[in-house]
């Protein structure tokens, strides 16, 4: 059956802690004209405590599903996920963040106003949301764009405002649905290492999903690697390389060596 949970840990790998969300026995399908179409099954896998892990896989395996379920954005057709003693059914935005591929700004609304609109919908006073605002406005990048419209910023300022919303919230746990995908290769590189630099600050635990294996390795601790539809974990792999990540990374043997066996597992696990 399919089992994930993500568990408390020291950052330093001491390891151990208590599950604080787990999904046991997740299978989804969903009802289409066509009939029924699974998308992930016989899923599992752990997700540390204040580690950054990467989802990996052909397109169409299911990974935005199951992350939506992390999310509480979609039930699990069997199975479920429990955040402590609770199933998760509905979205819990103080708990769990969730970033996605389009910045999905409102237009008329700030960079601010954005950032802490999530803050608004949960009655946070005014004030307080505001001031968090802006300190995670800064922590991107973005101070002096704070009253800036979403028009008047390019897609990768677009994006850094949705990582300051996402982590506006200070939730627990940061899902990541492929947000630098619409982005030129410099500038998704630029906010990748960016986000390192957030990340290592907040230590939120963060899962990531990309269709980019050189994101993967260069982003995270450990990548998950998923077969082609209906989704199933592959492999986990550990991504033994230092940290703080440099660029000078991708240049050495392990990075390519790493990155190959992803790409292997992915193109083996797609064929028929």
């Amino acid at each position: 059956m399919a089992r994930l949970t993500v568990v408390a840990e020291e950052r330093d790998g001491a390891g151990g802690g208590e599950a604080n969300l787990r999904a046991d026995g997740v299978t989804h399908v969903f009802e289409t004209a066509g009939g029924p179409l699974m998308a992930v099954t016989d899923v599992s896998f752990t997700v540390e405590e204040g580690t950054f892990v990467g989802l990996v896989g052909p397109s169409g395996c299911g990974k935005s599903s199951l992350l939506q379920m992390m999310a509480g954005l979609l039930n699990p057709t069997e199975g479920r996920i429990v955040m402590g003693e609770e199933e998760i059914r509905e979205p819990r935005p103080a708990e769990i963040g969730v970033v996605f591929q389009e910045s999905s700004l409102l237009p008329w609304k700030s960079a601010r106003e954005n950032v802490e609109f999530p803050l608004y919908l949960r009655g946070v006073e005014r004030s307080v949301r505001e001031k968090k605002a802006l300190e995670m406005l800064d922590l991107v990048g973005l101070g002096e764009f704070a009253e800036r419209r979403p028009h008047e910023l390019s897609g990768g300022m677009k994006q850094r405002v949705a990582i300051a919303r996402g982590f506006c919230q200070d939730p627990s746990v940061l899902l990541m649905d492929e947000p630098f995908a619409a982005l030129d290769e410099q500038t998704r590189m630029t906010l990748g290492d960016e986000l390192l630099q957030i990340w290592e600050r907040h230590k939120k635990t963060v899962v990531f999903v990309t269709h980019s294996l050189t994101e993967a390795v260069y982003l995270c601790d450990k990548v998950l690697v998923m077969s082609a539809r209906p989704g199933r974990i592959l492999k986990e792999i550990d991504i033994a390389l230092p940290r703080p990540r440099t660029y000078d990374l991708m240049a050495t043997e392990t990075f390519g060596r790493l990155r190959a066996e992803i790409w292997e597992l992915i193109r083996g696990g797609d064929r028929p």
